[in-house]
């Protein structure tokens, strides 16, 4: 007799133990570890609790091994990805690999929305090309290498998992799935795309269709403050979930929320919290420059 198992179903109010399930299910097929730069903050949910908790930093005992206890490897580690790797997803808007200075290989990428990233997957270690530090050798060795086939068929997933996880952020934000969206809701879609850009209540109008003083009697109605208000609520939740919960240095905060200078961010943040964005998060390792690490990449 033929039988009929369900297994679960997205729900959309409470995304966050599906999309983590989703991920674990990659790492289990392709043999890797996945780390997730989420640069518009949008992996919170309303009360700013992570969606993906400790997916935001590398946890590859490869990778972990000795970079805390190395002061300059921590700062070493964050120019590779923080800055060097992600520079090129910026650039690029594809797929690429890797060569970290610590002789590993990972997958890089880059999820898009309107031609600019917002997620960036790491996947890996794979066995690089370059040379391990010294002791590391023994395990460089025992890492997997690179193979073409499997890293495009992984890249093509996760590309996909990506736009998933978009899709499904969206999904959790509408209450109304079958109804047209609400003024209220086009409103925080537009500030949920553009918050980090020098968004103007000009471009809110224009989106909405209506003149900028008919867009700015819509925020007040709908949110109870004028726009200017609203969208710095929405950049000061941004950088304070990046603040608690990544090591995202505060001058690649400061952009990813919108801030054209650290400076400005600091100042808009302490007048907003009543702290300095230092006091607000869990600080981490205070490493000391490092070398200058080596980088190159293989687009896929």
């Amino acid at each position: 007799m033929l039988k009929t198992v369900f297994l679960d179903k997205f729900d959309p109010g409470s995304p966050g133990s599906y999309l983590a399930e989703a991920i674990y299910a990659a790492e289990r097929l392709f043999g890797v570890t996945i780390t997730i730069h989420d640069h518009r903050a949008l992996l919170f949910d309303a009360d700013g609790k992570p969606l993906l908790p400790g997916r935001d930093h590398h946890t590859h005992p490869y990778c972990r091994a000795g970079r805390y206890a190395v002061p300059e490897w921590n700062r070493s580690c964050l120019a590779e990805c923080a800055f060097q790797a992600e520079s090129a997803a910026l650039c690029e808007l594809r797929p690429f690999l890797h060569h970290c200075w610590k002789g590993v290989t990972e997958l890089v990428v880059p999820v898009e929305r309107g031609r600019t990233p917002v997620l960036i997957f790491y996947a890996g270690a794979f066995r690089g090309p370059g040379a391990p530090p010294a002791g590391f050798e023994a395990a460089h060795a025992a890492l997997p290498p690179a193979d073409e086939k499997s890293v495009s068929d992984l890249a093509r997933l996760l590309t996909l998992v990506g736009q998933g996880i978009l899709r499904a952020l969206e999904s959790s934000r509408e209450s109304e799935r079958r109804q047209p969206p609400s003024r209220k809701q086009q409103i925080r879609k537009f500030l949920d795309e553009h918050a980090h850009e020098p968004a103007a209540l000009s471009d809110l109008a224009r989106a909405l269709h209506v003149s900028p003083s008919r867009a700015g009697h819509l925020v007040t109605a709908a949110f109870g403050c004028p726009f200017q208000e609203l969208l710095l609520a929405e950049r000061m939740t941004r950088a304070r979930n990046l603040l608690l919960s990544t090591d995202y240095p505060q001058k690649e905060i400061a952009r990813c929320c919108g801030f054209g200078t650290v400076h400005y961010f600091s100042r808009m943040f302490r007048r907003f919290y009543g702290m300095p964005p230092g006091r607000c998060r869990d600080a981490k390792k205070n490493g000391v420059p490092g070398r200058e690490p080596r980088k190159r990449t293989e687009f896929i």
